[in-house]
């Protein structure tokens, strides 16, 4: 009877465990208002037992909590710091205890302590309203995957939103540039993954996003463009090597819009071809520039090729001078509207 019992207690928990889960990995859907708002925090740069790091955890529960958003994208470069896990615990927690859904890719500096990018991915993936993925063993990298965005009042996909990770730097002995590029396999994957989105839906390519770290080399091209928005005081640090992915995007027709960081100093989003490239609005404090801190919204629409964004920008900021004030503005800073506010005239 001993044995019995103890195998239906273990039964019940292992069961409980399986519905808590599910519970917490939620469906993507638009709201009701017909919009999907998604903050995209990038750079946080986040160091375990730092007070300047703890300030970006304010930062980031009081944008959840002033923006209430359908999702949260944190585009790289989140956690470098020794105490790598309990460093992305304690960051994490945020969105967690918000109970809000959030996706990561990682960017070339996450790697440089003591996980590797897939155990990274590995132990993330398990908490709760976590979307991340490490996504194919076949392909190059960790956190390669794709999330269907389902209707406000059905089960139906109506949106996909890609993921994909853009590597690291290459060493001071490359020859082939300072940064490593999003591989052919990874392109190709995810070529053949739309093209079967694409198929389920009637021919059509659905309305998409795709966030990463490192920018392509095409960023260089929008700067300038009359329609271009924002501030650049870098250079663009992208890949030497062009594998396509950007040509992937254009041939395929679905997405709308990639979204960036690793340069801290940049902000601004420009179109080329008819496919938006944006960069977010750096997050944290321990990281270069003076452009400000904060984080970028995006409000995908339901059933249109559409999408508003824009930056918020909560502290004035210097690393180097230990400067963290707040802002306190309330407006959309460089607020457009895709595609109208990228029509040439």
């Amino acid at each position: 009877m001993k044995t019995i019992a103890s195998l239906l207690i273990l039964w019940i928990v292992t069961f409980s465990g399986f519905i808590t889960k599910a519970q917490t990995k939620p469906a993507l859907k638009f709201g009701e208002n017909g919009k999907l708002k998604i903050l995209q925090f990038t750079d946080i740069h986040f160091r375990y037992n730092s007070y300047k790091s703890d300030s970006v955890l304010v930062l980031m529960k009081n944008a959840v909590a002033d923006e209430k958003p359908g999702l949260v994208v944190l585009t790289g470069d989140v956690v470098c710091s020794d105490n790598t896990q309990q460093a992305w615990l304690a960051l994490t927690k945020v969105f967690v205890d918000a109970k809000v859904p959030w996706a990561v890719v990682l960017g070339n500096h996450d790697v440089e302590y003591e996980l590797t990018n897939r155990q990274i991915i590995g132990t993330i993936s398990e908490l709760p309203y976590c979307l991340a993925v490490n996504g194919p063993e076949n392909i190059s990298g960790s956190g390669n995957y794709s999330v269907p965005v389902q209707s406000a009042r059905s089960k139906e996909t109506k949106a996909i939103l890609w993921f994909f990770d853009s590597h690291t730097g290459l060493g001071k002995e490359s020859t082939l540039g300072s940064y490593d590029w999003i591989k052919n396999d990874q392109v190709q994957w995810y070529r053949k993954e739309n093209a079967s989105f694409t198929k389920k839906n009637g021919g059509k390519p659905y309305p998409a996003l795709a966030f990463f770290h490192i920018p392509l080399i095409e960023y260089k091209e929008v700067w300038g463009k009359p329609q271009t928005v924002g501030v650049k005081h870098e250079d663009v640090c992208s890949p030497d090597i062009n594998s396509g992915l950007y040509n992937a995007f254009l041939e395929s027709g679905d997405v709308m819009g990639m979204f960036v960081g690793h340069d801290h100093v940049n902000n601004y989003i420009g179109c080329l071809h008819g496919i938006c490239l944006a960069y977010g609005q750096a997050t944290g404090r321990e990281t270069y520039g003076d452009i400000g801190k904060g984080y970028r919204v995006i409000e995908l629409y339901e059933g249109e090729r559409k999408f508003d964004t824009w930056v918020r920008t909560k502290y004035n900021a210097d690393r180097d001078k230990d400067l963290w004030e707040p802002t306190n503005k309330t407006e959309k800073e460089l607020f457009v509207t895709y595609p109208d506010s990228f029509q040439e005239k």
